[in-house]
């Protein structure tokens, strides 16, 4: 039903003998429904799915109304009714144009590209542009959308397990696990040290406004370590649950996101792959000094 709506609402009919077309719901006159055109008179119409033929073929106009039109819904009626004296209907069908592409036909790509350009997300786009493999193209979009399988979301489909943390004794999130976790603060920590960036403090945070300001250089190879560091820690958080181990420090998530950094700066132009590599070294360095002197 939602794609139905999507697709008519970038439609626009032209009129022939109006039994094809709906006199409310339909793009038809104006730029868009009348009933969006006129909400006052949509909600008292009586049969809001009536064809503009049984509405334009009687004297007068075929419409009833459940309540009487005073005030300002008179005065919206007689503005439709101006606007209608200048409607004539013909033998013809009722066509159909695609308001999107300048010959009215209608183009999957047309459709895919309005659909982009209106997001009211459009932030999240930058996912899909990080220089990383899709498996974690599609991972980071899951983490954004809140349907990672962590331990809350698996209870919503009645799992019965413990849904703890596997780093600490906290109900385990999304949030939780990439952001409030002792072990992810830590982390997120050594990444404040090493490269003076103020971590994120919600998902929403992370996907959207984390960046605003940043060099466009900058920000695209951030984006890749924060792929790595995500992924290193779900691949960890996952060792523990599946694999049975007893513990992981955080060293060992820092090299596991620095060898893929490594590994996926190959994905990256030349002339900013020695940027990432140079900045894995930082970060390993500055975690190293964490551990040696707090342990």
């Amino acid at each position: 039903m939602r794609t139905k709506t999507a697709f008519f609402n970038r439609t626009r009919f032209i009129i022939g003998n109006g039994e094809k077309t709906r006199f409310w719901e339909d793009t038809w006159i104006g730029e868009e429904p009348l009933a969006l055109q006129y909400p006052q008179l949509y909600n008292i119409a009586q049969r809001k799915q009536t064809s503009v033929a049984v509405v334009l073929r009687e004297t007068p106009l075929n419409i009833q109304f459940r309540r009487a039109l005073i005030g300002n819904r008179w005065v919206r009626w007689l503005h439709l009714v101006r606007r209608l004296m200048d409607i004539t209907l013909s033998d013809c069908l009722d066509s159909i144009r695609w308001r999107l592409t300048t010959n009215g036909t209608f183009s999957v790509k047309s459709m895919y590209d309005h659909i982009i350009d209106s997001s009211p997300i459009p932030k999240s786009m930058n996912i899909w542009k990080v220089k990383v493999p899709l498996k974690i193209k599609i991972f980071m979009w899951f983490v954004h959308k809140g349907v990672v399988l962590t331990k809350d979301n698996l209870a919503k489909r009645i799992w019965k397990g413990n849904r703890r943390c596997s780093f600490c004794h906290t109900h385990e999130t999304i949030k939780h696990l990439f952001l409030d976790c002792p072990m992810a603060k830590l982390l997120w920590r050594s990444i404040q040290i090493t490269f003076n960036i103020a971590p994120p403090t919600s998902i929403y945070m992370l996907f959207g406004t984390w960046l605003e300001g940043v060099n466009v250089i900058y920000a695209k190879l951030i984006r890749v370590g924060t792929c790595a560091l995500l992924w290193a820690i779900w691949n960890c958080r996952n060792g523990l649950v599946f694999n049975r181990q007893h513990y992981i420090n955080f060293l060992q998530v820092i090299f596991r996101a620095t060898a893929l950094i490594h590994m996926w700066s190959l994905l990256t132009p030349v002339t900013t792959r020695e940027r990432l590599v140079t900045g894995c070294v930082r970060w390993e360095m500055v975690a190293q000094v964490i551990f040696n002197r707090y342990g």
